[in-house]
């Protein structure tokens, strides 16, 4: 682990930088010589980079420290002129003043017990030195976890309830408990917002409470933005030490007894299930949620506290759906080729008839929308009424996602009019590839299709439970395979 200071170009940080390196040092042991030490040899690193580089405007002075065996190794980064390595300037104590640019370098010599400049290419040069000391000391380890008391949580009984407004700090400190700060949905990092939220009913959350009246369980239902008929179900957040405790499943199921009692005029909802682990989706099963679709590489993996979720690899979810109050009479059209997957996706559904038809747009505009993700990497494009144009809107849409450096792209388009002819020939020339129906209204679904750029993606790598989702998933693959393989 390593510890940094930014601070700035400027000759009177100097009194920072010494600060900074001597009480690192300090934490670590180092006695009031080796600390003195440090600060003489950070001053002639600062000193010696800060002297020879005008840096732009707002680039920092970068400090790194990380523990070595018995003591330290700081890194002093110079994005100045590259450094002639070979040609140093060279101290003689026998005659000083005429080589004290060499100076610098024969004290860092002298107070460290290594040092080097090094060539990190485009990254710029490093003053790298080392201290050991006498009475080195490394960070104390973590107390392990009482295994007791993980056993007495997991079988406390916790009170179970809807989260009221009132609520909303609690569960904000839950997501940070189970996720820290890497879950995607940033109204749970919100007490404000989401306090308005659980008020208006766009956050429908069920909650465990233990013994201090902390909430320790959350699964909730979150509106979706363009029906308030259908809600996204998940949000399942557990302290690590009540992941054993049956209340997760008590919660889970006051969501569904909500959902079939036909509360809040909620007719459908859909849970997009990690594929890291198989935790959410053996749940969902549990309670009769269906595969319908796979979104793959939608953002970078969240962080699970105590799981261990293995190689790395953006996250990809599983789109399930769950409708017992049964949804509207509808016709899905769809390309020809997929119609025998669709079919086996949608068949627990009453409902959904399918329609392979074409026919050209009777409007000449395309009616779309494009949503970008920046931070995820990840844009949206939701074609609600293909015109004439659909071909060359998409693709003078997809030059603008691909200067925009975004690696994957959904594509989503309505399923209650006849496609454009040649929908599937086209959207796979710009390398697009189906990847399974998402409902938009209790009465009309969605196509989605996926387009992966400048990444690695392995399918192997996606944990799925339900033998329909692995199906699918080979489905999507041997497309994948067949896009790569065309010429």
């Amino acid at each position: 682990m390593k510890s940094s200071l930014f601070t700035y170009h400027d000759q009177r940080s100097i009194g920072v930088i010494r600060a900074y390196v001597a009480e690192t040092g300090r934490l670590f042991g180092a006695d009031d010589k080796e600390a003195r030490e440090l600060e003489l040899a950070a001053e002639e690193a600062a000193g010696f980079i800060l002297g020879a580089l005008r840096p732009d405007r707002d680039e920092p002075f970068e400090i790194e420290a990380e523990p070595i065996e018995s003591g330290l190794r700081f890194f002093f980064r110079n994005r100045g002129i590259p450094v002639d390595e070979e040609n140093l300037p060279v101290y003689d104590s026998l005659d000083p003043e005429a080589s004290l640019e060499g100076l610098p370098f024969f004290l860092l010599e002298t107070l460290t017990d290594a040092f080097q400049l090094r060539n990190e290419g485009s990254r710029g040069w490093v003053v790298l030195f080392e201290k050991r000391f006498r009475g080195f000391q490394p960070l104390a380890e973590p107390a392990p976890l009482d295994p007791e008391w993980h056993r007495a949580c997991a079988r406390e009984r916790l009170e179970v309830d809807r989260a009221r407004p009132a609520d909303a700090y609690g569960i904000v400190k839950l997501t940070y408990h189970t996720y820290r700060y890497s879950y995607v949905k940033e109204v749970f990092y919100y007490r404000k917002r989401l306090e308005e939220a659980l008020a208006a009913g766009d956050v429908i959350a069920f909650i465990g409470r233990n013994q201090d009246g902390e909430v320790v369980v959350n699964s909730a239902y979150q509106r979706d933005s363009r029906c308030r008929e259908i809600v996204e179900a998940g949000m399942l957040m557990s302290r690590p030490e009540y992941r054993k405790n049956r209340a997760l499943l008590r919660v889970a199921r006051q969501q569904i007894d909500f959902i079939k009692e036909g509360g809040s005029q909620v007719r459908a909802a859909y849970s997009k299930l990690v594929t890291t682990h198989t935790g959410s989706q053996r749940l969902a099963g549990l309670f009769g949620f269906v595969p319908t679709a796979l979104c793959l590489s939608v953002h970078e993996q969240a962080k699970f506290i105590g799981i261990d979720t293995g190689r790395r690899q953006r996250e990809s979810l599983l789109y399930a759906l769950l409708a017992p109050n049964r949804l509207e009479p509808a016709t899905v059209h769809l390309p020809e080729p997929h119609l025998e997957m669709t079919g086996k996706l949608l068949s627990v559904f009453e409902g959904p008839d399918f329609s392979t038809a074409t026919a050209e747009p009777d409007a000449a505009a395309t009616r779309f929308t494009t949503n970008r993700r920046q931070d995820m990497g990840l844009a949206r494009i939701v074609i609600e009424a293909a015109g004439r144009d659909w071909f060359r809107v998409l693709r003078r849409s997809l030059d603008e996602l691909d200067s925009d450096g975004l690696v994957t792209i959904h594509l989503q388009i309505s399923t209650d009019r006849p496609l454009p002819p040649g929908f599937e020939e086209q959207v796979r020339s710009l390398e697009f590839f189906y990847c399974g129906l998402i409902l938009k209204t209790p009465a009309c679904w969605e196509l989605l299709y996926c387009r992966l750029r400048g990444q690695h993606f392995d399918f192997a790598a996606l944990k799925l439970h339900d033998e329909s989702a692995c199906r699918l998933r080979d489905y999507l693959q041997a497309q994948h395979q067949s896009l790569k393989e065309t010429p």
